[in-house]
């Protein structure tokens, strides 16, 4: 079997995209402001105030991660987020789905099978 054509990759991704119902908004993490007086650099990320909405559909990965933060446990759960192909979205970035705030940790838009964007997000309690 050779490789899909341009309308056979088409039809594959509306597929996918038919699925995509739940409403994502994506905030671009913005870069980094130089800060002279810090030898450290600046860590303060920003994000835009004007986010990117879209569609998306969500999938549980199973996995739980705990650390301790300033006395405090933290838990962080993985996730993928599917999007349609072209979404903006990279590493970095913030999301809120139904209220829920994750950070994408990864983003698969090098993928050389494009059917959908699938990028890992971690949702912080």
């Amino acid at each position: 079997m050779g490789p899909l054509t341009d309308a056979q990759m088409a039809a594959i991704q509306k597929l996918g995209e038919s699925a995509m119902a739940i409403a994502v908004l994506i905030y671009k993490r913005e870069a980094y402001a130089a800060d002279d007086s810090n030898p450290f650099g600046d860590d303060t990320i920003s994000f835009a105030s004007t986010p990117i909405s879209t569609t998306g559909w969500v999938v549980p990965v199973g996995s739980t991660d705990f650390a301790v933060d300033a006395s405090q446990v933290v838990s962080s759960k993985d996730f993928v987020l599917r999007t349609a192909v072209g979404v903006d979205i990279d590493s970095g970035d913030r999301v809120v789905i139904s209220s829920n705030t994750y950070y994408v940790a990864e983003s698969g838009i090098e993928e050389t099978w494009p059917e959908w964007i699938s990028s890992r997000i971690k949702r912080v309690e």
